[in-house]
């Protein structure tokens, strides 16, 4: 349960099947692929894995998933403003960029950027959120320098199931959701929407106009057995935003009160087909699918079409892994072929010189062994992609564990190396008034090592660990602004993270369980601190539902330490200062299927910035009601 739970059997089957990410720490019962791209156990594992299951989710209660990761160590959240606005992902320090996203298997990362915007996931159908730490290209590929975020939707049981939400509350906030699903001995069928409206507040914190934000979410997943040893899958999911925002249109560093729109469409799509065999105490495991990634805007200023862009990612990928044995050893390989083509396109009406398309193209080979032997757990990845822009780029990824069965506790120690390329804005621009591409830049490279220990407690009904890491940053792309327009290099100098990662779960009773985390982190470039990266987070999360009684609740707090940004009016540091989001629920069960809740967040009502001159929201309170039928 929490951050270290046993997984449904349903909810690994999935992942399986999309040859994605599943895992959570410190429990032999856990089926877990994300650190190996097949099932294992997750005591097998030797990477820092945290995963927030079904019930960690409901007791933090929050409706974008960006809130929801402020419980996952080494995580920090930069939002430019309410619900809508961009909102940032930096892992272990690295940048926004550096980390690779999924929903359901499919590359969720923006194919102009290569940054996944946490801003539009407001998702109501989500049963995990699995987080993996540290250098993962070695399995994941490109952009996986801080590490690898999964996203895993609720899958049915044998049997019919249907919900549906209803939410109103601050700042004219009206939120739904609707799901139905369907599960056989051969399959499953889901589908589910979502609609959040609100009214949002200035983001320029001008007493201006309010900035509001309207999001669509429809979502569609499939599976069949055709016989034992075949399966069929395909899985949908669209997004329908429409964010309202303020901007610096005089570029002297400061928000002005205008009336932008940005209208966007997001589409995730996956098809693929699983075959496996068993012989002889030999499995013989296949994957092979397709994803697509479409990501479209269109902005405007006063009603008036400004630009549009479309950005589409087509990935082809082929697994195979051979699992044997014999006693207390176990070996695994698996090799993977892997092709991706990214087209961005630009228009900012006749003759504009933002007006552009390019293509991108990357093709990657990879292998993965692992061996286990009694106590003893040992992993080593490499991956091979050709790049039509850049060098080849080989990395890799080392490790292992020791567990000590008479203190419960276990060892690992694993170190890697990943990249991330140039994003396509980076480039080639698009922003000719005040930016222009560098079509000469390299791609950052990260070298990292970490030594963590895994502890169980009190009679197996507690779990913490910690974990020291330290990674070098090479190439690191930047943003000059010594000239004009501004433009994109490679930093000279080399750019250092490291810092300590501590997280726990304990199910003190039948009715309490509590799960938490603290990290300290340093990440440096030419001896100073790099933005928008706090030195200390915390998190801890309170559930608490007595026994024989008809309501719940749940508490959670979150702490984001002083962080360093730029005041780009002056071009001088400031300091964003420290702050607490206090949330919690009430939940009362009225009938079998039926609840009424009601929600608070920011209940502490901070007035805090996580980018410095973008107004945040204060306290808010939200009334629902929630149906379920099984």
């Amino acid at each position: 349960m929490r951050t270290k739970s046993v997984w449904l059997t349903r909810a690994a089957v999935i992942l399986f099947f999309s040859s994605q990410p599943a895992l959570a720490q410190g429990n032999d019962d856990v089926i877990v692929i994300t650190a190996s791209r097949v099932p294992i156990a997750a005591d097998a594992a030797t990477s820092s894995i945290s995963l927030l299951d079904a019930e960690a989710l409901e007791a933090r209660g929050a409706v974008f998933i960006g809130d929801m990761l402020r419980a996952v160590p080494g995580l920090a959240v930069s939002k430019s403003g309410p619900a809508g606005a961009l909102t940032q992902i930096r892992a272990r320090g690295s940048e926004a960029n550096h980390t690779l996203v999924f929903i359901d298997g499919i590359e969720a990362s923006s194919p102009f950027t290569g940054e996944a915007d946490f801003a539009h996931m407001a998702f109501d159908d989500i049963d995990s959120i699995e987080v993996a730490r540290g250098e993962q290209s070695a399995l994941w590929g490109a952009d996986a320098i801080g590490g690898v975020i999964h996203l895993t939707s609720a899958l049915p049981a044998v049997g019919r199931e249907a919900g549906f939400r209803f939410e109103t509350g601050a700042l004219g906030t009206t939120r739904m959701s609707g799901r139905l699903a369907a599960g056989s001995e051969r399959g499953h069928l889901s589908v589910s929407v979502s609609g959040l409206e609100t009214d949002g507040i200035d983001i320029s914190g001008l007493s201006g106009e309010r900035d509001g934000y309207s999001n669509r979410t429809g979502a569609f997943s499939s599976a069949y057995d055709v016989n034992e040893a075949l399966t069929l899958e395909a899985s949908v999911r669209w997004i329908d935003q429409i964010t309202d925002s303020d901007a610096d249109v005089n570029y002297d560093g400061r928000l002005n009160d205008t009336d932008n729109v940005r209208r966007g469409q997001q589409f995730f799509g996956h098809l693929g087909a699983n075959a496996d065999y068993q012989r002889g105490g030999v499995e013989w495991l296949h994957r092979a699918g397709i994803q697509l990634t479409d990501d479209a805007a269109t902005n405007y200023v006063d009603d008036d079409r400004k630009s549009r862009s479309l950005g589409q990612r087509w990935q082809a990928n082929y697994q195979t892994s051979i699992l044997w044995g014999e006693g207390e050893t176990r070996h695994r390989f698996t090799g993977l072929l892997e092709a991706e083509r990214d087209r961005t396109k630009n228009d900012a009406g006749p003759g504009a010189f933002e007006n552009q398309t390019r293509i991108l193209e990357t093709d990657a080979v990879a292998l993965d062994y692992g061996l286990g032997h009694g106590a003893l757990d040992v992993s080593v990845s490499a991956r091979l992609e050709q790049n039509d822009r850049f060098e080849d780029a080989t990395t890799w990824r080392i490790g292992a564990a020791w567990s000590f069965d008479n203190l419960d506790g276990r060892i690992r120690l694993s170190a890697g190396e990943g990249t991330k390329n140039p994003g396509v804005f980076e480039l080639f621009g698009f922003f000719p008034a005040f930016f222009v591409g560098n079509p000469d830049l390299n791609p950052e490279t990260s070298r990292g090592w970490e030594l963590g220990w895994e502890q169980s407690f009190a009679g197996g009904s507690g779990q913490w660990s910690a974990v020291w890491f330290e990674s070098t940053l090479q190439d690191e792309i930047y943003t000059d602004f010594g000239g004009f327009p501004a433009t994109a290099r490679n930093a000279t100098t080399e750019s250092q993270r490291r810092g300590l990662e501590v997280e726990a779960s304990w199910d003190m009773s039948s009715e309490v369980s509590v799960f938490g985390s603290v990290s300290l982190l340093e990440s440096e470039q030419n001896g100073g601190s790099e933005i928008r990266r706090p030195e200390r987070l915390g998190s801890l999360t309170l559930d608490w539902h007595p026994d024989g009684m008809n309501w719940s609740a749940s508490l959670t707090a979150d702490h984001t330490g002083d962080q360093r940004d730029t005041d780009f009016g002056t071009f001088l540091p400031v300091i964003l200062e420290r702050y607490t989001l206090l949330g919690g629920q009430l939940r009362w069960t009225v009938d079998e299927g039926m609840e009424i809740y009601v929600r608070g967040e920011n209940l502490l009502d901070e007035d805090y910035q996580d980018v410095f001159g973008f107004n945040t929201p204060g306290r808010g309170l939200y009334f629902g009601l929630r149906l379920s039928h099984n």
